[in-house]
């Protein structure tokens, strides 16, 4: 019972010290925080609204981003396959379709509106 009554008592100021350490660090934070105000730069350039050719710019980089990728997507659609590569092709997407044992599991629970 000796050795239980030390370590709580150990435990007791372990925990005390720590907590007095968190209120004066919180304290000298808080007081560190009210005694330093903080004032906006007088400049506010960042926060003025965009200028016509800079809106124009944005919008041309981005139809042409659009553009890019749709082009991308064509070309990768328009190359010719033979029948090996459509049949791997319509497999694959089948392999991805079909659902788990478990997703068809919980489907079907859920059809029928128990909870499994």
């Amino acid at each position: 019972t000796t050795t239980t009554t030390t370590t709580t008592t150990l435990f007791a100021t372990h925990v005390s010290d720590r907590r007095a350490f968190l209120d004066m660090a919180s304290l000298a934070a808080g007081s560190l925080l009210i005694s330093q105000p903080v004032f906006a730069d007088d400049s506010v350039d960042d926060l003025s609204m965009p200028s016509e050719d800079e809106i124009k710019k944005a919008e041309a980089d981005a139809a042409a981003e659009r553009l890019r990728i749709k082009a991308e997507l064509q070309k990768k659609n328009a190359k010719p396959m033979g029948f090996a590569d459509s049949l791997a092709a319509e497999k694959e997407k089948q392999r991805q379709l079909q659902k788990s044992k478990e997703e068809r599991r919980n489907a079907l629970c859920e059809e029928l509106g128990r909870g499994c």
